[in-house]
C-alpha cells in the first residue's frame, strides 16, 4: 500500500486458511513417523513465510518449532533451512495441512516428517508439493517427540517451479470513472499503462492488457453499476472484490486483476494489495485495487494524473508478486491479527526493517518519520524541484527514492525502477504460480 503515496497493505494472515481440499504431496528425505508433534495451537499461529522472501523473518525463526505457516503452491519444490545449533540434536520437521471443520475452525492433518540434510553449516529440509491450489502448511520441529529447543537462526524458505515468466493484465473498471487529472480516458490510460508496465517489468514478459468493465461481467455484473462511484471498503465489505475476481472465468489463466475505481476508504490511500497474493486467473485472491482519487487529510478528494495512477498499479503489483517496501514504515511493522491495535495481537516483525536485498538501499528516515500517519507531506513537490518542501527534506536524500517499492510517491516518478534482485524474485514467484 502507498500512503498517498506508496502503500503497504497489512497482510491478512488468515486469508489462506479456507482452501482445504488438496491432493497428497510427495516429499524427499522422509523420516520414520515414530511421533506426531502437532503445532502448538494453544497459541495463536500467525507468522508466515513466503517463498524466496529475503527479509530476516526473525519472528518466524523464533516460532518455527511450535508452528508457523509456509505458503505452498501446486507442483513447486521447496527448501526450508536454518543454521545448525551444534549444542542440540538435529530436529525433524513435521508438516501439517489444515482442513475445515466449519466456520472459522480448522484442524491439522500431518503431511510428512522430514529429516534434514546438512549443507555447509545449515539444516536443509526439501520437499515437493502437488496441492490443488495455493495454501499454507503448518510446521513443527521436534526431537524425540518434544518441541526443538535449539537456536533457529537465519531462516530461509525458497521455492522453484516450472511455469514461464509471462503474465497478462485485466484492467477492470469498477463503477463510474472520469478522465484522469491530465485528461486521459480509460482507453488512453490502458494503452499507456501497458507501455509503462512493459518498461518497468523489464525482466519478464507482459503478453497483453485486457480492458474490462465490472458491470459487464456475467453473473455478478449487476452488483457493480456503471454509474455508481465505487469506493473500496465502503461500497461493499469486500475491499478486494473477491467475488468479482472469482467471476473472471473467461480471462486468461495468467492474468493479473487490477481493479480501477473511484477511490479507497482511508486517508492518503491510493492502492492496496496483499503481500504475495500468489494466484493468477479466476481466483478470489487475485486482486490489486487502485483508485483514481484519494482522500486528503482535510477530507478533500484529489483526482490523480495518469502517471501516478499507473505507478501505483506497478507498485501494488510488486507487492502482489512478493516484494516488500525497500524502506519499512511503521505501518509495515505494526501489523495485528484478530483485530486492530486495541483488540488484536501484534504480529509485525521488527527484524524486517529491510527487505533483505543487497541492491535496494534502506532509508532509516522513513521509519523514524512515522510517515505512514502523515504521508501527504512529501508528495506535493517533485524530487527534482529545487523548491523542496521545508518539512521532510530528508526524504529526498533517501538512497532508494527511485525504486518502485519505495513507500512514498513523488511527482517525478518517470525514472523509478525495480532492482535486479527484485526482478529475480518476481520471476521466481511467476515460476511457482500456476498459469
Amino acid at each position: 500500500m502507498k500512503n498517498l503515496c506508496k502503500k503497504t497493505w497489512v497482510v491478512f494472515f488468515f486469508s489462506a486458511l479456507w482452501a482445504f481440499l488438496f491432493t497428497s504431496c510427495s516429499l524427499s528425505a522422509d523420516a520414520d513417523d515414530d511421533f506426531d508433534l502437532k503445532p502448538d495451537t494453544s497459541r495463536l499461529i500467525v507468522h508466515k513465510l513466503y517463498p524466496n522472501d529475503m527479509a530476516k523473518n526473525d519472528s518466524a525463526s523464533a516460532n518455527v518449532a511450535r508452528g508457523i505457516m509456509l505458503v505452498v503452491h501446486p507442483g513447486a519444490s521447496y527448501k526450508l533451512s536454518f543454521d545448525v545449533d551444534s549444542t542440540m540434536p538435529a530436529p525433524e520437521l513435521q508438516l501439517y495441512r489444515p482442513y475445515s471443520i466449519g466456520g472459522d475452525f480448522f484442524r491439522l492433518s500431518k503431511v510428512r516428517t522430514l529429516e534434514p540434510t546438512i549443507v555447509g553449516n545449515r539444516y536443509v529440509y526439501s520437499f515437493n508439493c502437488e496441492e490443488k491450489e495455493m495454501t499454507v502448511w503448518y510446521t513443527s520441529l521436534g526431537v524425540g517427540g518434544q518441541y526443538y529447543e535449539g537456536e533457529v537462526n537465519n531462516i530461509s524458505y525458497t521455492g522453484t517451479g516450472s511455469y514461464d515468466d509471462h503474465f497478462s493484465i485485466n484492467l477492470i473498471v469498477v463503477g463510474a470513472i472520469e478522465k484522469t487529472a491530465d485528461g486521459k480516458d480509460v482507453e488512453e490510460l490502458s494503452r499507456l499503462m501497458l507501455k509503462v508496465f512493459r518498461e518497468k517489468y523489464y525482466g519478464v514478459t507482459i503478453d497483453t492488457l485486457y480492458l474490462r468493465y465490472a458491470h459487464e461481467i456475467p453473473t455478478v455484473g449487476s452488483k457493480y453499476p456503471a454509474q455508481y462511484p465505487w469506493v473500496a471498503g465502503v461500497s461493499s465489505d469486500d475491499t478486494f472484490l473477491g467475488e468479482l475476481a472469482l467471476a473472471m472465468k473467461d480471462s486468461p489463466r495468467n492474468a493479473l486483476n487490477i481493479f480501477f475505481m473511484h477511490s479507497i476508504k482511508g486517508v492518503n490511500i491510493m492502492g492496496l494489495s496483499h503481500l504475495f497474493s500468489g494466484v493468477l486467473g479466476a481466483d478470489s485472491g487475485n486482486a490489486v485495487v487502485v483508485g483514481e482519487r484519494f482522500s486528503k487529510s482535510d477530507g478533500e478528494m484529489q483526482l490523480l494524473p495518469s502517471s501516478n495512477i499507473i505507478m501505483t498499479m506497478i507498485h501494488e503489483s510488486g507487492h502482489f508478486f512478493g516484494l516488500r517496501h525497500t524502506s519499512t514504515t511503521g505501518l509495515d511493522l505494526k501489523q495485528y491479527a484478530g483485530g486492530d491495535e486495541k483488540t488484536g495481537i501484534m504480529i509485525g516483525d521488527w527484524s524486517n526493517i529491510e527487505d533483505g536485498m543487497t541492491d535496494t538501499p534502506f532509508c532509516e528516515y522513513i521509519l523514524r518519520s512515522n510517515l505512514y500517519k502523515r504521508g501527504d507531506l512529501f508528495c506535493a513537490k517533485s524530487s527534482t524541484d529545487s523548491a523542496k518542501p521545508t518539512t521532510g527534506d530528508e526524504i529526498y536524500s533517501c538512497p532508494d527514492l527511485y525504486n518502485i517499492m519505495f513507500p512514498v510517491t513523488v511527482d517525478d516518478n518517470a525514472n523509478v525502477t525495480f532492482s535486479k534482485q527484485q526482478m529475480e524474485l518476481i520471476r521466481s514467484t511467476l515460476s511457482i504460480i500456476p498459469h
